[in-house]
């Protein structure tokens, strides 16, 4: 058996060799770079939240323990990994207690369903900080106004990516403010 999980994971390299790691962050933004506020989101964005679940169904999503709180679930349809030195379990989802381990797991995830090798990470403010030498793709919601929080999104000089995608919103009964939906790929 010894041998099987050498040859599994000269396997599991080659395969990642051919798949290049995309390291993302999903995100939603104000003017002044605030994310949340009281452990929560600082807006209603009904669209926002529906892009969301769009574009993590299926996929392996990355997060904090109090980014994990305040949603109070693992998501469904979602490979849920928590990172957390306090938790220990969380049924539906995997806890890790550092976030090398956590990508581990979702790059064998992604081998074993022969998915793209794309790992979501959706906060918090820690992650975002700890992953931002290493992220290649930015997937952020611009929202349109200037608000108070106590979370915080890292500058990020947009120089050396490229704008893939956009998409604007109104503000309207389901969404507070306007909005734009970005996707950026690093050159």
């Amino acid at each position: 058996m010894r041998y099987v999980g050498v040859i599994l994971e000269k396997n599991i390299s080659t395969v990642m060799e051919n798949k290049p790691r995309i390291v993302s962050h999903l995100v939603a933004v104000s003017h002044n770079n605030v994310i949340g506020v009281d452990n929560d989101l600082p807006w209603k964005l009904k669209s926002d939240l529906s892009h969301f679940k769009d574009y993590t169904l299926n996929k392996s999503i990355i997060m904090g323990r109090k980014t994990f709180e305040s949603i109070g679930r693992p998501l469904p349809s979602r490979n849920n990994i928590i990172i957390s030195r306090t938790i220990q379990e969380i049924p539906g989802a995997h806890v890790c207690s550092d976030l090398e381990t956590a990508i581990q797991i979702v790059e064998e995830k992604n081998i074993l369903e022969n998915r793209e090798n794309e790992i979501v990470i959706i906060g918090g403010g820690y992650l975002f900080r700890e992953t931002i030498q290493s992220f290649n793709k930015l997937v952020v919601t611009r929202v349109d106004c200037e608000i108070e929080g106590d979370i915080f999104y890292p500058d990020i000089d947009l120089s050396s990516w490229k704008l893939i995608k956009s998409a604007s919103f109104k503000k309207d009964s389901e969404n507070d403010y306007n909005f734009k939906i970005e996707e950026w790929l690093k050159l």
